[in-house]
């Protein structure tokens, strides 16, 4: 199958296909690839600006980065359901665009060279305190972000930060606002309660036999047993391959020059400039200036200084650090690779300003000794030829595995072994079952019921298997006996349940009409933050009011079934309040957040969304 289009591929139909494709590329970007599928809608769109594939993919790839940094090893992407991995990011794009546009329409702003202020000062840019580019494109990179996508994504938050910001700052509060807070903040209470235990309540029940039987004949479903398989696979693994893999002392060699030739273009240039922005005859005059004072023997670093205009590198002296050439503009590059070492140039024009360039230094990297590296050469070799013989094999499996009817065909035209997995429920198992993919495959209706093998999962970049059915257990109604004991605790939790509901509302009638003989449990001058009070009784109290001096009642749902009914018998003022400055910082946080949740609302409620 795969070996008809490979050959179909070389027809002049397809060659003047591809052709179209690159001059299309070529002229018009990678969009036009893209528009010619049909031109999709994009996933959203807020107040007319659109939320593109390309950004929920970033959104989607950032989540599922946070998750593996959260739970480690122990992250299994397959355990995530990309439809609602998009879907959250969707939304939080949808919001993040709110609050953008938002900011916008107050007038916020952030300049450029207020970002790359905050860039240079930030401490994971930094090598022993000082802005250094190579850490800075390293971090980017390993982030997944271009200098133009992080600034972007920078301003944003920045702006975001900033709406919040204005809030926050100019939110007060009254001399009234802080009186009552104090007030409240001060402010116990003396209660009674009585709880009541389910555990005791459902040790009371009575559960006949007659009882069990009914339940479990009326809801048998509530007692099947899970759908179970038995699969049948074979595997192609990568490091299985690595064992016939050899190779010989010529390939190696050829592998340590290459190296070397490497290593050889890979020079890197340590450069410190002085720039000005603008490209006009007055900063040409000011450069003259300091060419001036170089000839005279005055540091280009102290120049530097003093001169040049950018932000991020005129502190350490305008130095550069070390870089590749490509880094730089072409104008750039070409005078800066012809400099030697402490040399500086004349005036060079570039996108960016007027630049004076030095050469402080050069460096390449060093090569190992050949005997120090063979060790490590032969192991990527036999690994790039594994691997290659692995993509190989895995398009000899797709193609064997789609056109035989069992794994045994294609288990010896490759010579591999067919092996049975242990049985497994829909929840997984051990083994290969432990990866989602492989259960999902396994339970699929081409396995269960059509006799067929599975396509190939790849449960690595170099592990795959196929997957053929061996043995399907139906999920059915498990034996009486099995499950009694599970059947009279459903019942006696029931029935429990019941009668504590009963018993709580008779005793809440007789604790209101003041005939509730029962112990209470009394507590005095309470405050509102007391721990050793059950957090559900101690909220209620502090929810009820008082009536005149009549008591006021409440019942409570605690944890785990338990009921509690709750007398309110009176509530403390304090006589005097003094009022801190943590207490008015507090109301001024709740009203500024507060006001900036019903901002953002506000914009959300008027806002036009589309979802597609």
């Amino acid at each position: 199958m795969l070996q008809a289009i490979r050959d179909g591929s070389k027809g002049i139909v397809a060659k003047i296909i591809v052709g179209l494709i690159i001059l299309t590329f070529a002229l018009f970007g990678i969009e036009s690839i893209v528009a010619l599928g049909g031109g999709a809608d994009a996933p959203a769109e807020v107040n007319g600006e659109e939320i593109g594939e390309r950004q929920v993919a970033q959104m989607m790839d950032l989540q599922k980065r946070r998750l593996k940094s959260q739970f480690g090893e122990n992250f299994d992407p397959s355990m995530i359901s990309d439809t609602m991995l998009r879907k959250a990011a969707v939304e939080s794009l949808i919001n993040e665009s709110l609050l953008k546009q938002a900011a916008a329409e107050g007038g916020i702003y952030f300049s450029d060279k207020e970002i790359d202020k905050l860039i240079v000062q930030s401490p994971e840019f930094q090598v022993g305190g000082e802005f250094d580019r190579d850490q800075y494109d390293l971090v980017l990179r390993s982030a997944g972000y271009t200098r133009s996508t992080h600034r972007a994504l920078l301003r944003s938050n920045l702006i975001t930060q900033q709406a919040q910001s204005a809030w926050q700052l100019t939110s007060f509060a009254t001399s009234d606002e802080e009186k009552r807070s104090a007030q409240l903040d001060s402010q116990t209470r003396d209660f009674s309660f009585i709880q009541y235990d389910l555990a005791k309540t459902k040790e009371a029940v009575e559960v006949s036999a007659e009882e069990k039987q009914k339940y479990f004949t009326e809801n048998s479903n509530q007692f099947m047993t899970q759908e179970s398989v038995v699969v049948d696979y074979i595997e192609l693994d990568k490091s299985d391959l690595m064992v016939d893999v050899e190779i010989n002392e010529d390939e190696l060699q050829d592998r340590y020059e290459s190296i070397k030739a490497e290593s050889l273009s890979k020079r890197e240039f340590r450069a410190a400039h002085i720039l000005l922005l603008e490209s006009n005859d007055e900063s040409r005059k000011k450069l003259t200036e300091v060419q001036e004072k170089l000839a005279a023997g005055e540091a280009f670093e102290s120049l530097a200084q003093t001169y040049s205009q950018d932000d991020s590198s005129k502190m350490s002296g305008g130095d550069l650090g070390f870089a590749g050439s490509e880094v730089y503009e072409p104008e750039f590059a070409d005078v800066l690779t012809g400099l030697s070492k402490g040399e500086v140039s004349q005036v060079v024009q570039t996108r960016d300003g007027l630049h004076l360039i030095k050469l402080v230094d050069t460096r390449q990297p060093e090569v190992a000794a050949f005997d120090d590296l063979k060790d490590s050469l032969s192991q990527d070799i036999k690994s790039e030829k594994a691997q290659s013989l692995y993509v190989e094999r895995l398009e000899a499996l797709n193609d064997e595995a789609f056109s035989a009817s069992a794994l045994v065909e294609p288990a010896k035209t490759l010579g591999l072994v067919v092996k049975s997995s242990q049985e497994f429920t829909r929840a997984g198992g051990v083994g290969i079952a432990k990866n989602n993919q492989v259960v999902q495959a396994a339970f699929s209706e081409g396995i269960l019921y059509d006799d067929a093998n599975s396509e190939v999962i790849e449960l690595s970049d170099s592990h795959a298997v196929v997957l053929h059915l061996k043995v399907f257990k139906e999920s059915v109604v498990k034996e009486f006996a099995s499950v009694e004991g599970q059947v009279e605790a459903l019942l006696r939790n029931k029935k429990g349940a019941q009668a504590l509901a009963l018993k709580v509302e008779s005793d809440f009638s007789k604790a209101k009409a003041g005939d509730l003989t029962d112990s209470w449990t009394v507590l005095t001058a309470k405050s509102r933050n007391d721990e050793s009070v059950d957090s559900a009784i101690l909220a209620s109290a502090f929810s009820m009011g008082l009536k005149g001096d009549a008591a006021s009642f409440n019942q409570i749902d605690l944890g785990s079934g338990d009921k509690a009914i709750l007398r309110l018998d009176r509530v403390n003022q304090a006589a005097e309040v003094e009022i801190s400055t943590a207490d008015e910082q507090k109301i001024e946080r709740a009203k500024s957040f507060n006001e900036y949740k019903a901002y953002a609302q506000y914009f959300t409620d008027k806002a036009s969304i589309e979802r597609n």
